[in-house]
């Protein structure tokens, strides 16, 4: 795998996200999916501070990164999202 491979994210609206570099879109991908097939269901903030925890620290604006991978996974099919109590509430399909 080369560093400068790119991944087009996805957004549910069927449109095209912004692209982020592969390699730390795997990662995170990775520990997120992980994480939420632990449990049946997991709060947004929970699914972000548990994939922080395993990741190391890398450049960027952290809370962007766990909302775009999380609308993404989303429009893959490999999340289910709905809003519990007004909080987001995420489940691994599949």
């Amino acid at each position: 795998m080369r560093y400068n491979e790119h991944v087009q994210l996805l957004q549910g609206n069927g449109k095209k996200g912004t692209s982020i570099v592969r390699f730390r879109y795997d990662k995170i991908k990775k520990a997120m999916l992980h994480i939420a097939g632990e449990k049946d269901w997991i709060s947004f903030d929970e699914l972000s501070k548990q994939t922080l925890r395993r990741l190391t620290p890398f450049d960027g604006n952290n809370q962007w990164y766990m909302e775009a991978l999380v609308t993404d996974l989303e429009a893959r099919g490999l999340f289910e999202c709905s809003q519990i109590d007004g909080d987001l509430y995420i489940r691994k399909l599949g």
